[in-house]
């Protein structure tokens, strides 16, 4: 008896062992998440020292991208002599930079239903016909498949908000990539995501996305497979079937393309204003800025807003060219720096060949006020040729991003191209 009851103590003792283990890899996991939850401001900083801004957007707002400094080497700009050069920022040798990383807990699968789990061998697809129907390349607030990875999920009857968005919530978190849950508005006939919409909202189809390719890069099987248990957890508790725009491997095949098009693609236009002789300094600075109608703001830099709907918030943004590219607010009175560098993400913006004109105005007129100089960045003068030959490569370059079905300053391309 002594001997059972020994084994049995035994036995609690690595049970409970093992469920904390296990509580505490989620929580691990659930932090690490959190950091890239919607709403924070995360700052990433490679192993050279640059730090790349991050900006992330709250799914319960109106999308809204706001440039960072220009430090993230992984973003390319362009030259007036038809190369494409990693953005170049001036290292202070002053400051340097901290980073942190951490290995990620992998997620257990989510667990479906018998009726979800029959659906799975069931999977019907949508046909290029009903695909353009379902989801018209205009649509304005929608998922797109030239960039995502949908599951439509049509049904009977209204949906109501809160009950498709409360299920959602509860498993979405396993996911890594950009995704939205999207509702076809019972009435209006247009999509929409449900965390952005009214309480009250009722949709008659749901479709569930996620982009297949974000700054992280292109998304894996893993992610895919994770992402349709959750599709089918959703189906599952709402009596839906599903339909999928394209099999897992197009997705893959498609994610990998999407990748080469970014990289090609995802291009930043800047202009440097370098100090002739003296410093520029804070007050200087701010005075100019304000001027030519930018403000201070995000990321603590100057900004261009943008007032139209569409597009990012801001049209172009001013940083210090010299690490770490913002300006301290509480520090500005005393500020100096050599230089400035204005910069726009040429896919995030409408009409980018009339904003770049009007970056390069605010430019000059910067220059003439503090006693500066354009300049690119290799440092060579920006004379009318030059900055022609630039103009030119951003018409190509927004007539060949529109040409592969996103339209420049869309909502689609600033999730797609996001800074």
């Amino acid at each position: 008896m002594d001997l059972q009851y020994a084994l049995l103590l035994i036995g609690i003792v690595i049970v409970v062992t093992i469920g904390l283990s296990g509580y505490e890899r989620f929580r691990l996991n659930r932090r690490q998440f959190e950091r890239r939850t919607p709403g924070r401001e995360p700052v990433s900083v490679d192993t050279q020292g640059a730090a790349a801004a991050e900006v992330t957007i709250s799914a319960a707002q109106p999308l809204d991208i706001n440039p960072g400094p220009p430090t993230d080497l992984i973003k390319r700009s362009l030259k007036f002599d038809g190369f494409v050069a990693k953005s170049s920022f001036i290292q202070d040798s002053e400051l340097q930079q901290e980073f942190e990383s951490a290995e990620r807990v992998v997620s257990v699968p989510v667990s479906v239903g018998p009726r979800a789990a029959a659906t799975l061998a069931s999977f019907s697809g949508i046909e290029t016909g009903d695909l353009e129907y379902l989801f018209p390349p205009g649509q304005k607030h929608g998922p797109n498949p030239k960039i995502d990875f949908i599951v439509h999920l049509p049904g009977r009857g209204p949906l109501f908000r809160n009950q498709a968005l409360g299920i959602y919530k509860q498993n979405e978190y396993v996911l890594e990539k950009p995704r939205q849950l999207y509702g076809l508005r019972y009435l209006a006939g247009d999509w929409f995501p449900l965390e952005r919409d009214a309480e009250d909202s009722q949709y008659s189809d749901l479709a569930l996305a996620i982009q297949m390719v974000d700054q992280r890069g292109p998304i894996e099987e893993s992610e895919l497979e994770t992402f349709l248990q959750v599709a089918l957890k959703l189906a599952d508790a709402l009596k839906r079937r599903i339909r999928l725009v394209m099999t897992v491997e197009r997705a893959l095949t498609s994610a990998r393309e999407l990748q080469q098009f970014a990289d090609k693609y995802d291009v930043l236009a800047s202009v440097v204003v370098a100090a002739n002789n003296a410093h520029f300094t804070g007050p200087a600075i701010k005075e100019a800025a304000e001027h030519f109608g930018m403000h201070f703001g995000a990321m603590n830099i100057f900004h261009m807003k943008n007032n139209n709907a569409d597009g990012c918030r801001h049209l172009f943004s001013m940083a210090n060219l010299y690490q770490p590219g913002s300006f301290d607010p509480d520090s500005l009175g005393s500020f100096e720096t050599r230089g400035l560098t204005l910069f726009m993400t040429i896919p995030c913006v409408q009409d980018a060949a009339r904003v770049f004109r009007k970056m390069v105005e605010t430019a000059q007129g910067l220059s003439q006020m503090l006693g500066g100089r354009m300049i690119d960045q290799d440092q060579r003068p920006l004379n009318e040729k030059n900055l022609a030959a630039i103009q030119r490569q951003i018409g190509q370059i927004t007539s060949d991003i529109s040409a592969h079905g996103i339209v420049p300053g869309s909502e689609t391309a600033v999730r797609f191209f996001n800074p």
